[in-house]
């Protein structure tokens, strides 16, 4: 049985693979698929001419991370033993080299399996719609980002601190790529963007009402 690199080193993981993908390919593949899809996503929205480039972009997130939410990480729900993967599965491959920054996913953590649940299976399928709603600028759009944004933002502060009660050391490899480019880095976009999403919208919404309550009834 290969001996694998996740902590606690004496975790028991029968039937551990090892990546058969470079580490290098594997971040190569995710952030320029993700960056793929963003340039697609506001190429497409272009010929949507009423749509401001604020608007494009937030399409090109909403996309994105719509498919990093049901795609990617509905594959670690629904599948408890991708680190045992032989078939090099790109999608396997990413869960083998993220657990480097924190082993529960491999552990099947019940707050874990859960809360990437709910990330998978509730907020992916609304980005989508999302994108609908900022394409043909729907009245419901600024409420469903600020439900997902939400939803993302308290989802990854709970995670944070989860971490942080029980040890990061505990489960989290020390080297600068997996705590401070996994762990740190990656999670924190969850953070920063959903947060700028909801000023976004509340700004919006504020204006809308703050206009409406100007209408003068007759």
């Amino acid at each position: 049985m290969a001996k694998h690199p996740y902590f606690p080193l004496d975790l028991e993981l029968p039937g551990f693979v090892p990546n058969l993908i470079p580490y290098e390919t594997i971040l190569a593949v995710f952030f320029g698929c993700s960056a793929l899809v963003v340039v697609f996503m506001f190429v497409l929205t272009g010929r949507f001419k009423y749509l401001s480039a604020v608007e494009r972009l937030w399409a090109g997130w909403w996309m994105v991370t719509g498919i990093i939410h049901f795609v990617i990480e509905g594959t670690v729900v629904a599948n408890a033993n991708f680190y045992k993967d032989t078939t090099g599965n790109i999608l396997n491959e990413i869960w083998k080299e993220y657990a480097k920054a924190d082993s529960r996913y491999a552990t099947r953590d019940a707050f874990i399996v859960q809360m990437e649940g709910v990330t998978a299976f509730i907020w992916g399928p609304i980005c989508f719609a999302i994108v609908y709603g900022i394409l043909y600028r729907s009245a419901w759009r600024f409420t469903a980002m600020l439900l997902v944004s939400l939803g993302q933002l308290y989802g990854d502060v709970l995670y944070y601190l989860t971490c942080f009660h029980i040890g990061v050391e505990k489960h989290t490899r020390p080297e600068p790529l997996y705590f401070w480019g996994y762990f740190v880095g990656a999670n924190a976009i969850w953070i920063i963007v959903p947060i700028t999403c909801i000023i976004y919208c509340a700004r919006h919404v504020n204006a809308a009402v703050a206009a409406t309550g100007k209408v003068k009834s007759h």
